[in-house]
């Protein structure tokens, strides 16, 4: 038999779909993944096109799968998500062929939760997801590209959801909607309370009129209807537009979004945050305009020392424009360069946020104590002239420290592989650096890479900033008299991109003088590396 396996309301739609142009019997499995009462309808609306359909309540699964297996033999498995273990259970490669077809927007949004990591194993028979999707006979889809399969595996099928009898508004009447996604892990409380402070900023900002929540992230906001649809928004659409002649949809990332936007009638933003910032890049290539939304309302400055850097500093100051946090202000400090950096700055003058001062040629730490001087407000940001930042580096490390008034200094860990500047955002959540370790490794190692951290001014102010002489080490000059074993962090998530340009003798020689101070000698140092 022919089974096809879904659990989500939106692969419904799409087995749907794959079920019409095979022109196929199939028999249906639906994995119920929440209480939504949305859940239990689309598994219902399977029976429309399966002969038989086993549904998956309450994370009860072993005795109806057995149950309903009991007297079939499966010599097909049409599969959405790739990482079903219910589906695995049973899948046999030996046996069976496999089918897989689109989970959202997942299938144009790669790397994404599922196919991010394809070494993974996910099957009881130790295949690796890579080797699953490696054995998909055929890849149906609804979308005009997707990046998950070669075009030669991809079968494209129409998803049409417009009711047959429908009649559009015309009453000039306009109704704004936001559709609530789950962003980062939905495992994570962490990120689900992320999720709702930025719900609740963006429907504030959009002045949403309806609210659609995710199930495993709904927000409670006044002075809002919540809606409780028994259809997906891709068919909800129409029912909303047969009321109102147009409707402006946003939300942060959304399947629906793809489909809707064509519409007459229909306007569709997203809002980019930290957490889905490279979602948000992907769609923009499909057409989907957003805005930044930032945690905070912080304003940030930003110095950026530059000497004769006309080469990189552009890639650099396009990168913090790239920021999903764009509250800053950029003070671009000039040590006197010769070579065509301050037209390269020029254009980015226009922009108020941005200021360039051309020095007299003095070292980095003269032109670094110059920088903080010219500063405005309490959080200092460091950027070099060569280094690129990735787009949720501002907000990430500003959220840590505003997070936790006891931190000054919070930085975050670099690459310097070239690769890694337009990858997704890989976040952990342990083995980060603080406390009396950190203290103690920098007798020994600067644990911060300038260009990752922020600092509190009031911190710099009290530890005597930057001095001059120490150029080549003056940020580590500073930390080991600002650090405490209270007041530092260092996040091992990856938020900047740098070019190494450091002077190996004269760290050598810094770190000796360090070590001192921490009881310790450079060969103990050096052992402990």
């Amino acid at each position: 038999m022919n089974l096809i396996f879904c659990t989500s309301p939106f692969q419904v739609l799409v087995a749907r779909e794959v079920a019409r142009h095979t022109n196929l019997e199939f028999y249906g499995m639906y994995l119920m993944m929440s209480n939504d009462s949305r859940q239990l309808i689309y598994a219902e609306k399977m029976k429309e096109f399966c002969k038989e359909v086993c549904i998956f309540k309450d994370g009860i699964v072993k005795e109806p799968l057995q149950q309903f297996l009991s007297d079939k033999v499966i010599t097909s498995l049409y599969l959405a998500s790739l990482d079903n273990p219910v589906a695995y259970s049973f899948f046999n490669p030996n046996q069976m062929q496999l089918f897989t077809f689109d989970d959202g927007s997942t299938s144009i949004i790669v790397p994404n939760m599922y196919t991010q990591n394809l070494h993974r194993v996910v099957s009881p028979l130790g295949l690796t997801l890579g080797q699953m999707m490696s054995l998909s006979q055929k890849h149906f889809t609804v979308f005009n590209q997707t990046k998950l399969f070669e075009e030669e595996r991809q079968v494209r099928l129409t998803l049409n959801t417009k009711p047959q009898e429908f009649k559009r508004a015309n009453n000039g009447k306009v109704i704004r909607v936001f559709l609530g996604q789950a962003l980062g892990s939905i495992f994570d409380e962490g990120d689900i309370q992320l999720t709702k402070q930025l719900t609740k900023k963006a429907i504030q900002d959009c002045k949403a009129d309806i609210y659609y929540p995710h199930p495993r992230a709904v927000v409670e906001v006044e002075g809002i209807q919540v809606a409780a649809p028994t259809n997906c928004f891709e068919e909800e659409i129409y029912s909303l537009l047969e009321e109102y002649e147009f409707v402006e949809v946003y939300g942060f990332y959304s399947t629906a979004f793809l489909f809707v936007k064509e519409i007459e009638g229909v306007k569709v933003q997203a809002y980019r945050t930290f957490l889905s910032s490279f979602e948000s890049d992907i769609l923009l290539e499909h057409g989907i305009q957003y805005r930044n939304l930032s945690l905070s309302d912080t304003c940030v400055d930003i110095v950026m020392p530059v000497y004769n850097g006309e080469k990189t500093i552009d890639e650099s100051i396009q990168s913090i424009l790239n920021q999903t946090h764009q509250k800053f202000r950029l003070w671009i400090v000039d040590d006197g360069s010769t070579d065509q950096t301050q037209e390269v700055c020029q254009k980015y003058l226009t922009d108020d946020r941005i200021h360039y001062e051309k020095l007299v040629h003095q070292g980095i730490s003269s032109t670094l104590i110059s920088g903080v001087t010219m500063t405005q407000g309490e959080y200092i940001a460091r950027q070099d002239a060569d280094d690129v930042w990735m787009p949720w580096h501002l907000e990430m490390v500003l959220h840590q420290l505003e997070s936790n008034p006891s931190l000054d200094i919070v930085g975050s860990r670099v690459t310097a592989e070239e690769d890694e500047k337009n990858r997704k955002l890989k976040r952990n959540k342990q083995n980060h650096l603080f406390g009396e370790k950190l203290w103690l490794q920098l007798a020994y190692q600067n644990v911060f890479n300038h260009s990752t951290v922020i600092f509190r001014k009031s911190a710099y102010v009290e530890a005597g900033g930057y001095q001059e002489g120490y150029d080549g080490f003056e940020d580590w000059h500073l930390w080991a008299r600002m650090v405490t074993k209270e007041n530092a962090f260092v996040l091992n998530n990856l938020t900047v991109y740098y070019r190494l340009s450091d002077s190996h003798d004269r760290w050598m020689a810094f770190r000796t003088r360090l070590a001192k101070t921490r009881g310790l000698t450079l060969e103990e140092v050096l052992e402990g590396e």
